[in-house]
This record gives structure tokens, sequence and C-alpha cells, in this order.
């Protein structure tokens, strides 16, 4: 077993690539080495400037490959007498064995000629060396940088390639860049070059040049300094993972520095200083109290800042933002939201479906109409202001300086401007939830004109055939389709989600995508959406499928199905239920009847006891089971058709569904299906695994 070392020096990675860069380089790598032999356990290090790969437990030579292959029939093989003919000899030499190799093998297409072909394993570091260059060239970014003559392409030039197998250079090219055992320090602490013997030679002379390559360590050490600044001031940093995360990829030298501000400028709205402070800055907020503090914490690439300078800068570009925050907010202030909606007339929202001034018309109408569907409509001349004025701070000086508070701003100024709690909150909500794990909009008249805002773009933009395609989502259709779907679970509206897409979609007109079709390709991605919800919540996999393999316009009453199930598979009943339903889908699935001539079950055409039996039981319990599911108490329903387990066995093991009397037969097809039918109103249970 051999340790293996992979360093990429390059010039500086951008922090939000480096993420996926690590699992891209990580995962081919790993998958490449099973492939040639080779296994180990590979862990990935990275910093703002290089990607590693460390390996423990390569193997330093590939073992012998043994494969089995397939010749000629064994009657073209060998002849009567059993010798072997041109064809087994010819099949010998091109596999590089011997005749008296050669066996014959009963394979399912019959007796053929067989070799076992032994290939010899090769040292590890010719074939590390053939395999990684491709890997690593085959890596793809948003957005890739050619240098030198222009054939190069990845995500930044590369300056250096380390690559050790048990401290030996492993011979390879990257880039035109040829491997070998040295690497570099820190660019302006330790600039020089390191010669490196191995992997723990590695970690100790990077460290010792002001290198921290894990970055675990690194977001240690941001989170151990962030505090201990921030307690000095008496405050705390805010709690923000996501940054911290960013920093440790920023840097190679893990430090903070701290920085105050004006205290004027803390009579700001928080939101505002706060997003200046993360998004331009990279900036961690201090608070105390609960309140933002007139300090902040900055990342540098260096531990210390003896001369004050780094966090001086930082302090002046600060200032320098939040001044003009300020006056964007005064100014902004001198033209009410309600003006600016002529503005909107001149913001494209898509070449095809208009201007935001048509959209905010649009949405406004089906505000009204979700309204009557979700019974809101005494909030009707609420829903109607804030769908009026949602998009307004689109055409805002403060949006255009920070685009992150797009919603927010409105929110903001619509609350100044005196508008009801209600809609202004609407307008500070509007683009909530953004992720599964987000908070849907306050109240009711947030979440309806967001839900109007999301079924407006979604509809218009599947109509015209820009639904997303593999990796592809330029319009971000499925974080809209997640923010429906989560909406309607945490406020369990019920709504008939295709009638309401109907509905977004009429104003569209007509469209390139046939409306039918395309409602039809938007209710599958509307629910695979909630299958990804409901699954993060912690249900099984089969019982989601059980249920939404079922007719679901109604999102929360699936998610409350979903749940019944759940609490019903506990029960000791339940799954010989979900048996005796897989086994009446599979005797369904072979009747060619046409629908119409199942009609319902007639008692007087049964002739055996079980039959009658089962069919008693349960023409019994569908009555209480179509009010059981009216009223969606769901759990009781499930509890009911358990209690017909017992019938449904003894039907199965006594009674001959496709009897010869043709009337008999088509009775029990119909018993069977009306009891299937009224069953999938709850879940298929065929979907559910022992």
């Amino acid at each position: 077993m051999a340790e293996f070392l992979l360093e990429i020096l390059a010039e500086e990675i951008p922090a939000g690539i480096l993420p996926a860069a690590r699992e891209d380089l990580l995962a081919s790598v790993s998958a490449a080495f099973v492939d040639a032999r080779l296994g180990g356990t590979l862990s990935v290090y990275s910093t703002s400037r290089r990607l590693a790969l460390v390996g423990e437990g390569v193997a330093d030579t590939q073992p012998d490959a043994e494969t089995e292959v397939t010749g000629p029939p064994a009657s073209v093989g060998y002849d009567a007498d059993g010798n072997p003919t041109k064809a087994a000899l010819g099949f010998a030499k091109a596999h590089g064995v011997t005749v008296e190799d050669l066996r014959v093998a009963t394979l399912p297409k019959g007796a053929y000629v067989v070799a076992r072909k032994v290939t010899p394993g090769r040292p590890a570091g010719e074939v590390i060396g053939e395999i990684l260059p491709a890997l690593v060239e085959r890596m793809t970014f948003p957005r890739m940088m050619r240098w030198g003559d222009g054939t190069p392409q990845w995500i930044r030039p590369v300056h250096s390639v380390l690559a050790l197998l048990d401290g030996l250079v492993i011979p390879m090219g990257l880039f035109g860049v040829e491997s070998g055992r040295t690497t570099f320090g820190h660019r302006s602490l330790a600039p020089g070059r390191i010669v490196t013997m191995g992997v723990a030679d590695w970690f100790q002379k990077l460290r010792a040049a002001h290198v921290e390559p894990d970055l675990a360590v690194r977001r240690a050490r941001f989170q151990e300094q962030a505090h201990a600044l921030a307690s000095e001031v008496g405050g705390e940093p805010a709690d923000d993972a996501a940054l911290l995360d960013t920093w440790a990829h920023l840097v190679e030298s893990p430090g903070v520095v701290r920085g105050a501000f004006d205290p004027a400028f803390l009579e700001l709205p928080e939101e505002i200083l706060v997003t200046s402070m993360r998004e331009h800055q990279k900036m961690l907020p201090v608070r105390s109290g609960g309140a933002l503090a007139a300090h902040f914490l900055a990342v540098a690439d260096q531990v210390g800042d003896p001369k004050g300078l780094i966090a001086r800068g930082n302090e002046w570009v600060t200032a320098a933002r939040f001044s003009d925050a300020r006056f964007f907010w005064d100014d902004d202030g001198k033209t009410r939201l309600e003006d600016r909606l002529p503005r909107l007339g001149r913001l494209q929202f898509q070449e095809t479906l208009g201007d935001y001034l048509k959209k905010t018309g649009r949405i406004q109408d089906l505000a009204e109409k979700l309204a009557a569907r979700l019974g809101l409509s005494h909030l009707d001349s609420l829903l109607v202001r804030a769908a009026r004025l949602m998009k307004a701070d689109l055409v805002t000086d403060m949006v255009r300086e920070f685009p992150d508070l797009q919603g927010v701003v409105g929110g903001l100024y619509a609350r100044r401007e005196g508008e009801q709690e209600e809609v202004w909150q609407a307008l500070y909500d509007q683009y909530r939830p953004a992720s599964a794990d987000d908070a849907s909009p306050r109240g009711d008249v947030g979440g309806a004109v967001a839900l109007a805002d999301r079924l407006d773009t979604l509809t218009g933009l599947f109509g015209l055939g820009l639904a997303p395609t593999g990796s592809k989502d330029p319009y971000a259709l499925r974080r809209a389709a997640l923010g429906v779907v989560k909406i309607l679970l945490d406020k369990k509206w019920r709504l008939d989600l295709p009638a309401a897409c109907a509905d977004a979609a009429a104003p569209h007109g007509e469209l390139p995508r046939a409306k039918d079709e395309m409602l039809k390709e938007l209710s599958a991605f509307f629910l695979e959406r909630l299958r990804f919800l409901l699954e993060k919540k912690g249900h099984a996999p089969d019982v989601v499928e059980a249920v939404l393999t079922t007719d679901c316009p109604d999102l929360a009453d699936a998610e409350e199905r979903v749940e019944a199930v759940e609490a019903m598979r506990k029960e000791q009943d339940f799954l010989p239920l979900a048996a005796a339903f897989k086994r009446m889908q599979n005797i369904l699935a072979q009747t060619a009847e046409a629908p119409e001539e199942a009609g319902e079950p007639d008692p007087a055409k049964m002739t055996d006891d079980a039959e009658m039996a089962l069919a008693g039981d349960y023409l019994q319990a569908k009555g209480m089971l179509d009010d059981l599911v009216a009223q969606r108490r769901y759990k009781d329903a499930l509890s009911i058709m358990a209690s017909l387990g017992p019938a449904l066995d003894r039907f199965f093991t006594e009674v001959h569904v496709m009897a010869e009397d043709p009337e008999v037969k088509a009775n029990r097809i119909a018993l069977l299906r009306s009891m299937r039918d009224q069953f999938v109103r709850v879940a298929r249970f065929s979907e559910i695994r022992a």
C-alpha cells in the first residue's frame, strides 16, 4: 500500500466555485482509482490557490485482472471428435492464451468456447500518470479561462503540479506544466519554493509557510477569532454559517480583523446595513444584546493586523457604502411606490411575456382568483394592494445598488409610507421561501401574492417551452415551484393546483406550447418538488410514491395522506393489507374489460361464501369510507380498509377470480376494481415495500 499526493497550484480560484470543484475532483479520481484497481481512500483539500488530493492505502501495483472472454459456439470451435478447429485456434491466439486453456461453458444462449484471460497489473505510478491529466483537464466550471497560447482551459491558470506516490514523482503533464515535487507557500508571507517528500512533509511545510490546507481547520480558526474579537467590544458575531464557509474558501492563512463604523449609520434599517456588509465585502456583522452593533468582522489572508491597515481599509470602504445607502434611502423616499408604477413599463420581465407593469396586472387578477379558491376573499383589498406594489421597488436606486434586497426594500419603503402591516409584510416576504429550509411569507396576504407571482412566472415560461433541462435553470423555475409547494404545505392551504395554474395561464394568451400539454408537464414538475420536500421531512420514499402515484391536485392533502399511511404502517395489519392490494392490482392488470363493463358488483351474481363475505364487509364499509375520505380522516379510513384484510385473504384463498362463467368473472372483477378505486383515493399500496 502507498500514499498518494496531488496538488494543483493556480491563480486565486473564486470561493463560490471551490465547493463544487472539490466534490468533482474527489468523485472523479476516486471512481477512476476503483476502475483502475488501485483502491485506497482519497481526501480532498483546498485553499484559494490550490486543489489537492491525499490518498491512503493506494496499491503500489495493480493486481492482475482476470476476465473470461466468450468465443465461438462450441459446435464451431470443436469438430465432431472434440478437436479444436481453426476458429478455436484463432480465438486463443487473439487473446494470448493456449488452446489448452480454452474450455466449453454453458451460457444462457448455449454452449460456447471461453478463455480465462489474465492481464498483468502495472505499476500504480504509470497508471495514475495516465488517468489524472484527462480527469483534471475535463473538469468544467461556470466560467473558464484560457492562458498562454490559448490552448489550456481551466478555472484559473495553473502554476505548478505536485504529484507523488510514496514520495516518488508521478511523471505527467497538466496544461503543459510538468509534475514534480515542488510547491509554493503563501503568496505574500512565504512565497518561496517548497520541496515536498511526502504527505506529512507537505502538510508540515505548507503550514510553516503560512498555508493551512485543511478547510475545516481554517473555518474553525475563523470562528474562534471572530468570537474573540467580538467579545472584546461586548458583542458576538452574527450567526452566519454560509459566510464562514465562504471565508474559509477565500484564504490560505485564516485571519480576522475587527473594524468600526459611525453609529449614526445604525439609524438605517438593519437589513440594508447587513446586506451591504455581507454581500459587497463579505463582512460578518457584530451584534450586542440582539441588536446590530457599530462593529464588523472582516476576513484577512493572514493572522493579525499589527499596523491596522487591513481594518482601516475595510472601514473606509464600509463608510462609503453606508453613505451611498443612506443617500438612496433618503432620495428614494421622495417618490412613493405608487408613483413608481409607470416606470415598470420600461422594465422587461421577458420578451414575449412583456414588462413588469403587465406582470403586475396579471398578479393582481390572479391573487383575487386565488383568494376565492382559498377562502380569502375577505382580504381582497389587501391582496390587490400588495400585488399592485410588490414589484415597484425594482425601479428604486436602492435595489439597483443592492439587488439582493429586492422585495425587502419594497417592504421597508411601504412600511415607511404607512401601508397596512399585511401589505408591507407581503412585499417584504414575496421572495420567500428561497429554499427548502427558508420560512414562507408571513400572513395570508403574503402567501397568496407570493403564489400568484410564482404561478404567473411558471405558467408563462413553461408555455414558452423554457422549462428547466438537466442542470440548466436560468429562470430559477425549480426554486419558484419549490416555493409554491412549500407555501401550500406550510399554510396547509387546500388548493386545486392544476385549476389555479389554468387561471394563471389564461392571461398569457396563445403561447407556443399547447395549454393542456403545458399544464400536465407543470403538474408533474410540482409533484417532483413535493416528493423532494416530503422525503426531506423524513417520510419514507415508498410511502411518498404510494401517494404521489394517485391523483394529487391538492398538495397539502397529499401530505396528510402520506402522514396517515406512515402512521398506519406501524400497525400489524397494515402489511397484509398492502400485500392483498398488490395481489388485487396484479389480477386487475390481467383483465381486459373496458371501464364501462365493470360497473358496481352485484350481490345477486355472487356464488361463493368467501366472495359474499368480502362483498358484504366492503359494501358495508364503503359508505363510511366515502364519508371519512371526504372529511380527510385518512387514518380512520385506513383502519377500515385494514379491517377488510382477513376477508380479502379468504377471498384470494378460496375464490377463483377468472371463473369460466363470464358474468361471475366480470362481477368478481368489478368487486376488486371497486375496492381498488376506493383504496387509491388514499394511496396506491402496491408501491409499499414490506
